[in-house]
C-alpha cells in the first residue's frame, strides 16, 4: 500500500493465533514419557507350595498414562523376555536356563490374560476419559506353585508394553 500523505496518529492491523490439539500419549505423569514403570516382585521364597499374588502400584509396573480426552487407546503386553511364542502356557522368570512360570492378567478376578492380542493374551482397550487425567491401570500378577524349587537365586523377566491410539 502506498502513503496516503496524511500523518496517521494511530493504524492498526490484526493477526491470528492458532494451536493445534494432537492426539496423543504420555507414559507416566510427568511433563516427559517415563523410561520404565518400575518393578513388581514376588517377593522371597524357600518353598513355593501354593499360587502368590500381586498387584502392581504406580512406580512397581502399574501402566500410568496421560492421553488425549477422548482417545481410543490399546494397551499391549508382550510374552517377555523369557517366554515360548505365546502367554498361553504362562511367562517365565528365569535365572539363566531354571524358570518360574508367572502370569499377568487385565482383572483381580485373574481371568483375562495380558497380551497383545496375537500373543494367546488380550490388549486392554480403554476410552481416555473427558477429565484429561492421568488414569493408572493396574497389573495382576500371579507365580504359580512350583515344586520341586529351583537353584537359589535371582529369576527376573522384561515386559514391554505398548501404547497404540
Amino acid at each position: 500500500m502506498a502513503d496516503t500523505g496524511t500523518n496517521e496518529l494511530t493504524v492498526s492491523q490484526s493477526f491470528q493465533l492458532r494451536a493445534q490439539v494432537v492426539s496423543g500419549c504420555l507414559l507416566g505423569t510427568g511433563a516427559s514419557d517415563v523410561t520404565t514403570f518400575g518393578t513388581l516382585s514376588f517377593g522371597q521364597f524357600a518353598s513355593l507350595p501354593g499360587d502368590v499374588n500381586r498387584v502392581t502400584t504406580a512406580g512397581t509396573g502399574s501402566i500410568v498414562l496421560q492421553c488425549t480426552p477422548g482417545m481410543a487407546v490399546s494397551i499391549a503386553l508382550n510374552t517377555g523376555l523369557n517366554a515360548t511364542a505365546t502367554v498361553t502356557a504362562g511367562r517365565y522368570l528365569a535365572n539363566g536356563s531354571e524358570r518360574l512360570r508367572y502370569q499377568l492378567y487385565q482383572d483381580a478376578a485373574y481371568n483375562t490374560v495380558w497380551g497383545d492380542a496375537t500373543n494367546g493374551g488380550t490388549a486392554l482397550s480403554v476410552t481416555f476419559p473427558s477429565s484429561g487425567v492421568a488414569q493408572t491401570y493396574p497389573v495382576y500378577a500371579r507365580l504359580f506353585a512350583v515344586t520341586p524349587m529351583p537353584s537359589a537365586g535371582l529369576y527376573s523377566d522384561t515386559v514391554t508394553v505398548t501404547i497404540t491410539y
